[in-house]
Formats: structure tokens, C-alpha cells, sequence
């Protein structure tokens, strides 16, 4: 008589082959032998996953295009960012932003850079600030096309694309064969690149005169600086003036310095060499005027003025990496000095000078020294410290204090921690106090973190248990979706995508595998929006027998009773129709010459087999779609077949593993499912679920049961599959079972 066994679980997600024989290990009971177009839902069950919803080509079809994000003060304000060869876009909540009300160009308007323009017919940005250069001069305007937004930049693929690292309203890129930029915030159809300027952001003062208080055998030299009045930044210092041969200073008979007024200064410093020997020390403020009387106090040798430096000025020092710590901005891994670092003044991300003697604010610069050559990969700040990614280890920096102790130019410690080693070029992402990231070398993903029994950095192999899905492949691209199911995506070299849902408090690290049809992945972002976080995707498609780059957004699995309709977005590089009754649908031009899977109203009008039924007439043709009949909710686009197939049925500490085994029927556990599906012993053998009448109308939760006409094998394993575009989640398989002899 057959025997149900529930499989209750399926955080583990798939399991590497060389693991199915361990049913001594708890995540064989809870973990699959494919989980494809499926994700592991943080609570345990898998659900097909949503459609990738088409956003808009990629402004070329030239491989090498990334994507950035921005996030905002709000998710009203984050962004994504398409970084091409030569220029920038800009997507906002799944939409290309577009500029309006551009003012037509005129020759008496002073542009300064993020001004937009329109003349003759085109829209302009400017890039170089200037007066009366009419477009297209190309020294200062950039043509845009039609009303996308966008703007120039000096990176290609060809060259490589930058690093990126994001603090306040800036991003910083950072590339070995250019300085460093600031990408600068200010709307969603303003934004400015601009190369970062190692020196203070407020001139010092000129003009310096002296005037003496009366004749005598003594020599004073003076310099002055500027304090800006945002932020108190200090200048360089201004030249010297010397006043010769004065008398003794009082308070009664002093010495006058005059300068020109600095624009957008609050206060003025003094700092004076009474002594002749070349150092300067600080003599008092001046605020409000732009003189000083000296009445002869003594100048503190202690504080010196700041000398401002351009570490970043000539090529082989341009640095590669970039991060923000303790109010400093540092900067990594240049040509003529890979294991170096630099760190800013505190509180002036783009000012690195230095007093004499060393202030605790001044800027700081050091370099690795460990048993090995250690380039930085890597930066990331946690509360413990600065942790630096080599590919020869982890390391972390502080003050030399202890965890999280302020970093000074004169108490700087670089502990090595572990010597596993990180990948280049691939993002690490952060998750709570932990990193996760892809060790050296590319096919293991690991998580680090701070430990309080050995007070360091520890660390766990995170695809140790999925290893086949990393064999001989490596990960070009990480990123963290938070909501709704806490997925880290990892980009696969051969643009398959890889998810692992992962809640290391639960003990889940559930890894998935996805693929669309005719394409293949080359980047992904993952960007704030709203209630989710969105996961966008660079697709490159063979389209009409040719490659074509496209910007697809990973739609949100969220199944409403009210809205079941509208909420069933299930197929790739598709898009959607609300409105009234309709048959005839275009807008699908980069879908050309596809079979596309259809669901009307609920209704599978096409799975997208183009040897089927639906192949006659659901193939796009000059952008369009005629349906056999109107419908109000609508979704077209390439058809995704998501399957999953439970292990080999195992017990440890029984014999059921050697014995021949019959699963007659299946029983699933579903929740807000569409009500069909496929199953069987294999993709080979698999009958289609007919929902019975009493089941009520989808989304339909509950249990639905399945015979399967399988055969005696020694395997037991059941295959579910999903090739229409219906939601589909299960949170149980009960095969029907009967056991037989060895």
C-alpha cells in the first residue's frame, strides 16, 4: 500500500550531486535536486519565479554596458543607472527618465554644467561651463536622443568600466587610466560629473600688504588662510609677506595685514615666523575683516598651516576603488602603488592635506604589510573597522585601539585576518555586520564577519552545498535584494543567473537557478523602490536572428486575490495591458518574430510553443499581437519554464534508499497558485494537473493532488514543472509511495 512522505521544506534549495547520498545531513530533507526558474522563499517554500518585465533597450547593442545604482534619501529618489560607452542614463521606478519644459538655447545665458537645452529640434547638456557657444559645439554641449535623459562621460568598455562607491548625494568613480569623478545628485533630470579636486574647496586669500608699527631690528613673515563658511574648510595658505625691520610688538603698537576678501569665507587664520627659520605657527582669527592686528602674542608652533596635496594628479596614481570611513574618503590600488591606501581630512572627502606637526584630522596614507603582495580589491566599512579585501586575504584597519578606534595620520593598524582572498571586479554586498562575497578566484561565495570569541573576522563557505552550480564557472556580479525574500543575486560568467535566499539567523543559504529564453545576463543591480527592492537586469537577447541589449526589471511575485489578474506576470522581456476590452496589441517590436506566451484575463491564451497550437498566430509581427478575442488584463512576452525535482527518497538509518520504489500519485501543498502545472517521473513523462470544480477559482490554496502513472525505479524522485505563464508556490510535496524489495 503506498505511504505518503511529506517533504515539509525546501530551504536547502539545490544540492550539488555529490551530496545526494547524505540523508545523514539535516538539508537533504530539506533541499532539491533542481530548483530551475524557481526561488526558496525565506519561510521554506519555492514559488516560480516573476517575469522579467521589459524596461527599454540599452542606448547601444555593444557588450560591455553595466549598471549603477543611485539611492536617494527616499526610494522617491533612487535610481538606476545605465553606464555605456561615452554616456550615462538614467531609469526611475522602471521607466526611463525623460526630460520636459527644456528652455530653448540662448546666446545671453551663462550654462554652467547640468544645464539642459533645446535647439533646432534637439536636446543638449551641457557639460563645460561657458557663455554664448551655440550647439552642437562639442567642446560644451552633449546631444541627447529625443527626450532620454542623459548624460557624457569619459569611460568605454573598451577601457574598461569603473568602480563605484556611493556617499550622500555623490557617487565616486574610480578607474586606473582616469581620475576620479564625482557623479553628483541633484534631481532626477539634473545630475553632474565632475573629476574630483584633491585640493581644498575654498581659494586662499592675495594681496597680502604689511604695514609695521614703527622702526626697529626685528622681522615678522605672515601667510593667511580662508575658512569657508559651510563647512570651515581651511585654504591653502596665501604667499608670504614680510614686514622688515619693525619694532617691538604690543598690544598699543602693533603690525597691520591686509588682504583681498575670499568669496564665501566666514573667518581668516594667521600664522606668523617671527623667528626666521621657515615655520609658521598659528597667531590668531580674523572674523568679519580682511586685516589683523599683531600685538606681538606668541605664534603656536603646535598648529602650522595645512599643506594641501594632489595625490591623484598624473597617471599610475589614479586609484581603482573608493569608500567612505569615519567622515574620511579613502581611496585604493593605484598602478605605482597597488597595496596603498589614502584617506581624506576628516569631514573634506576631496582634501588630503597634511599639518606639521600630524593633527588627528589630517589626512591619512599607509600601505599593507603582509606576507604577500596585497592589492586592494576591496572596501568596505563596518562599525569593527575598515575591512580591506586583498586576494590573498581579509584584512581589517583601525586606529590601533581596538574595534571601531578613530584612524589618525599617527595611530593606524592593519590587521590581516584571514588569508582566503577575494575576486576582483565583483562587488561585495553588505548584510547586516556581515559581507558577503566571492572568494578569489570566482566559484565560491563566502560570508565574513565579526566574531567576539576571537575578537576578528571569521568566516563560512556559502555554496559549499551548491557547489555544482559554480563547477568550472565563476560569478562576474553580486548583489542584495532585501525584500520581499532576502536573495543574494550572483551573475553567472555564462549569464546564467543564480539566487540564494539567504537568512543566516534561520540557518538558510537556499540556492536557485534561473535562464530566459533566447538570452543571457550580463549585470545586475539591485535598487530601492518603493515597498521592494528592485533586481534589474542587462539581458542580451537573439531577437529576429539578431544580438540586442535590454534593460529588464525582475516584477514583484505578489499574488492578491483582488488583482490576480494584474498581479500574473510570468514571461520574459514582457509587458502588460490594463484598460478596456481590447485585441489587438502592439508596442512589442522587440519581441519580432517571437512565439510569446500570453495570459488574457487570467486565461493561458499562449505558453509560447511555437510548435504548438499558439504557434500559428501568437508570433509577433510588426510589433504586434492579435488575440482571438478582447481582454482587459493582458501580459505578453517570452515564455519561462520553471521546474523543480525533489532528491532521491532517503531516510538515514533505513534501507528505503536500496529498495525499488513507485510514486502512483503526488499530492502538493500549494498557496496562491494559478491551478496548472506538470508532473511526473522526468521531463519525459510528465501529465498535465486538471483542476477539479470543488477547487474553487485560482489563485487557489490548499492541497491538489496528481497521479503521475510513474513506474518502479530506485530513485522515487518526482519532477513539477511550470511552463505557463501562472503563479505557482509550493510549500509541500507529499509523493504517495510504495516500497518494494531490494
Amino acid at each position: 500500500m503506498a505511504q505518503p512522505i511529506i517533504q515539509r521544506t525546501f530551504a536547502a534549495g539545490e544540492l550539488a550531486p555529490v551530496l545526494h547520498a547524505r540523508a545523514d545531513a539535516a538539508k537533504y530533507a530539506s533541499g532539491l535536486k533542481t530548483c530551475r526558474n524557481f526561488i526558496v522563499r525565506r519561510e521554506g517554500g519555492v514559488s516560480n519565479r516573476g517575469g522579467l518585465r521589459f524596461i527599454d533597450p540599452a542606448k547601444t547593442n555593444a557588450a560591455g554596458t553595466r549598471l549603477v545604482r543611485y539611492v536617494g534619501s527616499t526610494s522617491a529618489d533612487s535610481a538606476l543607472l545605465e553606464l555605456g560607452d561615452g554616456y550615462l542614463r538614467v531609469f526611475h521606478e522602471g521607466a526611463a527618465v525623460e526630460v520636459t519644459g527644456v528652455p530653448a538655447w540662448s546666446g545671453g545665458t551663462t550654462y554652467i554644467p547640468g544645464d539642459l537645452v533645446l535647439y533646432g529640434g534637439v536636446h543638449y547638456y551641457c557639460f563645460n561651463g561657458h557663455l554664448n557657444h551655440a550647439p552642437p559645439n562639442a567642446l560644451y554641449w552633449h546631444a541627447l536622443t529625443g527626450t532620454l535623459y542623459e548624460i557624457p562621460t569619459p569611460y568605454s568598455p573598451t577601457d574598461g568600466m569603473p568602480d563605484w562607491n556611493q556617499s550622500g548625494n555623490v557617487i565616486v568613480f574610480t578607474h586606473p587610466a582616469l581620475p576620479p569623478y564625482e557623479l553628483v545628485f541633484e534631481e532626477l533630470e539634473r545630475w553632474v560629473l565632475r573629476e574630483v579636486a584633491t585640493a581644498p574647496g575654498i581659494t586662499a586669500p592675495t594681496n597680502l600688504t604689511g604695514t609695521r608699527n614703527a622702526p626697529g631690528g626685528l622681522t615678522t613673515i605672515y601667510k593667511v588662510t580662508a575658512a569657508a563658511a559651510d563647512s570651515y574648510e581651511e585654504s591653502e595658505p596665501s604667499a608670504t609677506v614680510a614686514i622688515y625691520s619693525h619694532d617691538t610688538l604690543t598690544m598699543a603698537s602693533q603690525n597691520w595685514i591686509d588682504w583681498t576678501a575670499v568669496a564665501g569665507a566666514a573667518e581668516y587664520h594667521i600664522y606668523a615666523d617671527r623667528y626666521n627659520n621657515g615655520t609658521f605657527g598659528y597667531l590668531g582669527t580674523s572674523t568679519g575683516k580682511v586685516s589683523f592686528r599683531d600685538g606681538g602674542q606668541t605664534p603656536d608652533l603646535t598648529m602650522t598651516p595645512p599643506m594641501a596635496r594632489t595625490p591623484f594628479a598624473t597617471a599610475g596614481s589614479y586609484p581603482r576603488h573608493s569608500a567612505q570611513y569615519q567622515q574620511r574618503r579613502y581611496y585604493a590600488n593605484t598602478n605605482d602603488a597597488p597595496d596603498a591606501l589614502w584617506g581624506s581630512r576628516i569631514g573634506f572627502p576631496s582634501n588630503f592635506g597634511l599639518s606639521s606637526p600630524l593633527q588627528d584630522d589630517d589626512a591619512v596614507a599607509f600601505r599593507l604589510a603582509g606576507n604577500n603582495h596585497h592589492p586592494v580589491l576591496h572596501m568596505i566599512a563596518l562599525k569593527l573597522g575598515l575591512v580591506l579585501l586583498t586576494e590573498g586575504g581579509e584584512w581589517t584597519m583601525t586606529g590601533g585601539a581596538g574595534v571601531g578606534s578613530p584612524i589618525t595620520p599617527s595611530s593606524v593598524s592593519a590587521d590581516q585576518e584571514t588569508y582566503v582572498g577575494a575576486a576582483s571586479g565583483v562587488r561585495p554586498c553588505v548584510i547586516g555586520e556581515e559581507i558577503v562575497y566571492v572568494q578569489a578566484r570566482g566559484s565560491v561565495m563566502r560570508s565574513v564577519k565579526f566574531h567576539l570569541e576571537s575578537q576578528g573576522l571569521a568566516g563560512l563557505d556559502l555554496s559549499i552545498w551548491s557547489s555544482h552550480l559554480l563547477e568550472r564557472k565563476t560569478m562576474v556580479a553580486v548583489d542584495y535584494q532585501q525584500v520581499p525574500h532576502s536573495v543574494v543575486w550572483a551573475l553567472r560568467s555564462d549569464g546564467v543567473l543564480l539566487g540564494m535566499t539567504y537568512v543566516p539567523e534561520q540557518d538558510v543559504a537556499g540556492w536557485h537557478r534561473h535562464d530566459t529564453q533566447n538570452g543571457t545576463i550580463e549585470d545586475i543591480c539591485v535598487v530601492p523602490e518603493d515597498d521592494e527592492d528592485a533586481l534589474y537586469c542587462l539581458v542580451a537577447r537573439v531577437i529576429d536572428g539578431s544580438t540586442v541589449r535590454y534593460i529588464e526589471r525582475l516584477e514583484r511575485r505578489d499574488i492578491r486575490a483582488a488583482s490576480y489578474n494584474a498581479d500574473s506576470f510570468f514571461v520574459d522581456s514582457g509587458l502588460s495591458y490594463t484598460g478596456a476590452p481590447a485585441d489587438l496589441f502592439g508596442g512589442l517590436e522587440h519581441l519580432e518574430g517571437e512565439c510569446v506566451a500570453i495570459l488574457a484575463d487570467g486565461q493561458v491564451l499562449s505558453d509560447g510553443d511555437v510548435d504548438g497550437e499558439a504557434g500559428t498566430w501568437a508570433v509577433v509581427t510588426a510589433g504586434e499581437v492579435l488575440l482571438p478575442d478582447e481582454y482587459s488584463d493582458v501580459h505578453i512576452g517570452l515564455p519561462v519554464t520553471a521546474e523543480v525535482e525533489t532528491l532521491d527518497l532517503d531516510v538515514a538509518g533505513v534501507d528505503v534508499r536500496a529498495k525499488q520504489k513507485r510514486v502512483a500519485s503526488l499530492t502538493l501543498l500549494v498557496e496562491k497558485s494559478g491551478g496548472q502545472f506538470k508532473a511526473g517521473l522526468d521531463d519525459s513523462h510528465v501529465v498535465e494537473f486538471e483542476p477539479h470544480s470543488w477547487d474553487g477559482t485560482a489563485p487557489y490554496t490548499g492541497a491538489q493532488e496528481i497521479g503521475i502513472n510513474a513506474e518502479w525505479n530506485s530513485h522515487g524522485r518526482v519532477l513539477i514543472q511550470q511552463t505557463v505563464p501562472l503563479p505557482l508556490t509550493i510549500l509541500g510535496i507529499i509523493p504517495n509511495v510504495d516500497a518494494g524489495g531490494v
